[in-house]
């Protein structure tokens, strides 16, 4: 697994020594005690190769432009679109090369604020009923939003799903977040799920889609380890924040 795909084993030494060892931490994301999703019932939903390896999710946002998380960031990459199994060549299905990768000018690696990267095509995708780019929310999240995320990474007994995954969590409340991530949390970040349920995002699927009222309000960022505990949401980037500097790279680029 690349570092990208698991970046959170150099960020536990530094938690552990900025909030006294009572924080276990995790990074990138699967999905616990989600379910199949429907056959392309998210037809954004990017996956990123680095060679023949999955290690994160991305969404596709323009028909040349996918988002992910800032630290998937590779020299090269394989983008996988209009995909229900990771293993299977479906009909419909879309492996292009990754043209160009911007990251967040701001994107601050020890604390993770402002997690997210663009990826340029390297030829426009035709949309179809697989392949369909989703807009980005323009009004942040408030707390109780309903909202879905969606990933192949590693499931909570360890092995990875055979289909796309998927589960519902709700928006936590920014005071909520603040405290219990306050030592890295920023304006860039909001939190979600972490309720009874265990319903959560973890290892493997960084910048992986969280969708609320069919727009795209954040990508999977971090979160603490073990995954899928009560009263532990989940981190994810901020996508309001970021409607500006996301069409303006894209108109310049």
């Amino acid at each position: 697994m690349s570092m990208a795909g698991n970046p959170w084993g150099w960020f536990l030494g530094h938690l552990l020594l900025s909030v006294t060892g009572s924080l276990a931490w995790s990074g990138g994301s699967h999905i616990i005690n989600g379910e199949d999703c429907h056959p392309h019932s998210q037809p954004w939903q990017a996956a990123l190769f680095l060679e023949k390896e999955f290690f994160c999710g991305g969404v596709l946002v323009h028909p040349q432009w996918v988002l992910s998380a800032a630290h998937c960031f590779q020299n090269s990459y394989t983008i996988r679109l209009g995909l229900h199994s990771l293993d299977d060549h479906e009909p419909g299905g879309q492996m292009m090369e990754a043209h160009l990768s911007i990251q967040h000018p701001e994107y601050n690696r020890p604390s993770f604020a402002n997690d997210l990267m663009l990826i340029k095509l390297e030829e426009f995708v035709p949309q179809s009923d697989t392949i369909q780019n989703i807009s980005i929310a323009s009004q942040c999240p408030t707390a109780g939003d309903s909202c879905l995320i969606s990933g192949w990474g590693r499931l909570a007994n360890g092995r990875l799903p055979k289909v796309l995954q998927c589960v519902n969590i709700s928006v936590v409340s920014e005071e909520i977040c603040s405290e219990l991530y306050a030592p890295v949390h920023h304006p860039s970040m909001f939190c979600a799920g972490g309720g009874q349920d265990q319903k959560d995002s973890c290892h493997g699927d960084s910048g992986g889609p969280l969708v609320c009222n069919g727009s795209l309000q954040g990508l999977v960022s971090f979160g603490q380890s073990p995954c899928g505990q009560p009263n532990m949401p989940g981190v994810y980037t901020n996508l309001c924040k970021f409607t500006d500097w996301i069409q303006k790279t894209i108109q310049a680029s």
